[in-house]
């Protein structure tokens, strides 16, 4: 469905927060599940448990800490372009992801915004906290993929 008015109103920081919370706490389940059920396999992508300050432990180290986050990106790319258009934290904070005129967005929106949130992430979550202070309260992601999350509408 084509929006053509401008009347939503844009999700805030909390909300957006809860939602990612949720996906977190949904993702984190569902590794452990992975990693109890199937170790092996789980261990050959990148759950390996290291130390790491220990030798040549390092990339298992950062991989093993960077897993859910990886999963998270992977997971946010289908489902925001998807027409649920949003993961379950957001469906269940009911908000969407859209573009900027309210409209569903492209696979290749989504791709972009959602790689973009490693940059938010790696300068200490400024990007997110970019929310509190955007008019139209978005992240580093959002501007650079030129989406909104939007409260859906009633």
């Amino acid at each position: 469905m084509l929006r053509t008015s401008h009347t939503f109103s844009t999700a805030t920081f909390t909300i957006r927060l809860y939602a990612a919370l949720i996906d977190f706490f949904i993702l984190t389940i569902l590794i452990f599940v992975i990693k109890t059920g199937f170790p092996d396999f789980s261990n050959t992508l990148f759950f390996n448990k290291a130390e790491p300050f220990v030798t040549g432990n390092t990339k298992n180290w950062v991989l093993s800490k960077s897993s859910l986050i990886g999963v998270w990106i992977i997971y946010s790319i289908i489902v925001d372009c998807s027409t649920a258009q949003g993961t379950l934290g957001k469906q269940m904070m009911n908000i969407q992801v859209t573009d900027e005129n309210g409209n569903r967005i492209s696979l290749k929106k989504s791709i972009a915004r959602n790689l973009f949130k490693f940059i938010s992430y790696a300068i200490i979550g400024l990007g997110f906290l970019n929310v509190l202070f955007d008019k139209k309260k978005r992240g580093w992601h959002d501007r650079f993929a030129n989406t909104l999350v939007i409260n859906e509408p009633i």
